[in-house]
């Protein structure tokens, strides 16, 4: 039954292909809030909201949303 849909290719969501573009990492902390971060910066934003989160990097960020 695995080898079924071997041949269709992995399509990645828009937020996710967003996220790649600008190089945004999520990852949920020990205390269950949400860290979002661009990669080798210092910027970041913490909430209890893994979209809240990202949403709040990018807002840092002045960046358009995945769904603008």
């Amino acid at each position: 039954m695995e080898s079924l849909f071997t041949d269709l290719p992995e399509e990645l969501s828009p937020r996710l292909k967003w996220m790649i573009h600008h190089s945004i990492k999520v990852e949920q902390s020990k205390d269950g809030s949400w860290i979002a971060y661009k990669e080798r910066t210092k910027h970041f934003c913490r909430d209890n909201d893994e979209n809240h989160a990202i949403i709040g990097l990018a807002k840092k960020l002045k960046l358009k949303l995945w769904n603008q």
